[in-house]
This record gives C-alpha cells, structure tokens and sequence, in this order.
C-alpha cells in the first residue's frame, strides 16, 4: 500500500488530501493493510483510494470503513500504425486546424480562462456531494498551469477557422513515441454543435505524424466520452476502483 499526501490538492478542496493506492500484493492480506490504513491519522482530510478491480471483498470493507464508491477508472490505449479517418468523418477532413500553444504562462492563462465548470460533469471531484461546485473546474485549471513548466507537456487548441473550439493537453514521450493524453474537451459554447467526431480524427491524424500510440483515462461515469473511444478502437488496458472518504 502506497499513501501519499497530495499537497497539490489543499489549494483545490481546502483540506488535507491523501491518495492511497492498494496494489495487488497488498490483496494477499488485506485484513492487515486495511488495519494500517485505519491507523492513520487523516484527521480533516479528503482521502481518495485505488485499487484493482475484481475483490469486491476489498471494495465492501473499505465500505464499511464509510469509503465511497466513485468510478471506476478505465485506462485506454490507441494503436495509430494503421490510422484511417472513419469514411463518415471523410468530409470534414481539413475543416479543423490543430495548433500548438506558445509554451508560457501567459499563453496557456488565455485557454485556461476559457474552462468552465460545465465543461465537465462526469467527473468524481464535479459528482461528488460533499464538494461544493466549481471544485472540479478550479482543479483543472491549477492543474493546466502546473504543467506548463514539464518539459514534455503541450497545450494544443482546435480552431474552426478563427473559433477555438477545443483543447488538449497532453504529455509526449518522443522516446517511447506515445502520447499521454491528460485533459481535453470542447468549449462549452460549441459542446452541441458536431465537433466531437471531427475534433478527435483531427487529433489522432496528427499524433500519427509523430507517435506510435496514444493513452488516457476516463470515468466509467464518463459514457459519451467513452462510446467516442470505442468509436475510434481504444483498447481497455487497465481498471481501477476509486473510492473516497472525508474525514471530519
């Protein structure tokens, strides 16, 4: 068992937070590792725990415990060696234009305003009761400007000529050549205006030029985004438990 006190996130929920992660050893005796993280002093603290999915055994006393089922966190991979733009998707090929964002505060602060609270509304931290709105969005935001000082994070926009419609963020390991995609989605203003579909085959065809694969994670809370996924072929590759507890 891992425990981590998230620092990071005392500016986005306004307490303490801990991320606790049960590996599968840890599920050989668990009895013991649940007892360990009893002792633990989270005394005001919002404490989220993973686990691997499948020992419901596991999920119910972490139950009982008064830890609450959130999602379950599926971790999804696209080949992109035979890459082909869908036949339906054949007409608005050229119509989108991805661009890099210059790579300052400055500059990402101008895409980063442009996040609202509605923009996500799948998410565990926007779905959860005890967390007042606009929570998940504020975390979002820090999250996108801690990034732009890593080496390897890149913000990227998707204009319909002068509108910008949409963003991702993403980690590339040119080494690897396979791209981490963290965070994307299309701008509140243009969410029902046909751009999902285009938005993604701009995307991967661009990835292609450069990478082997792409990666991301998703909420099983998260079913239109998912059947995009499914859509374009992802492979599920990995599943977590999520669950959380706030301690008063």
């Amino acid at each position: 068992m891992k425990i981590i006190k998230a620092t990071w996130e005392n500016r986005n929920l306004g307490c303490d937070a801990y991320e606790v992660t049960i590996e599968r050893k840890d599920l050989k005796n668990f009895p013991e590792v649940l007892n360990e993280l009893k002792q633990q002093d989270f005394s005001g603290a919002y404490v989220t725990v993973k686990m691997p999915v499948g020992h419901l055994d596991v999920l119910h006393a972490l139950e009982d415990e008064g830890f609450r089922f959130m999602e379950t966190q599926y971790h999804l991979k696209k080949d992109l060696s035979d890459y082909k733009t869908p036949e339906i998707l054949l007409p608005y090929v050229g119509q989108l234009e991805r661009v890099e964002v210059e790579k300052t505060k400055e500059k990402w602060q101008e895409i980063v305003d442009m996040v609202t609270p509605e923009m996500f509304t799948t998410d565990r931290i926007y779905l959860d009761p005890l967390l007042p709105y606009g929570t998940s969005c504020t975390r979002y935001k820090n999250w996108m400007l801690d990034l732009v000082e890593r080496p390897n994070a890149r913000l990227f926009i998707v204009k319909d000529r002068e509108d910008v419609i949409a963003y991702s963020l993403e980690l590339w390991d040119e080494d690897k050549k396979v791209i981490d995609a963290l965070l994307g989605g299309i701008f509140e203003k243009y969410q029902k205006e046909g751009y999902g579909l285009p938005a993604w085959d701009n995307g991967l065809c661009y990835y292609k030029r450069f990478v082997n694969s792409v990666e991301t994670d998703i909420s099983s809370n998260n079913q239109s985004v998912l059947d995009v996924y499914m859509f374009f072929g992802y492979k599920l590759t990995k599943q977590t438990y999520v669950l959380r507890k706030k301690f008063c």
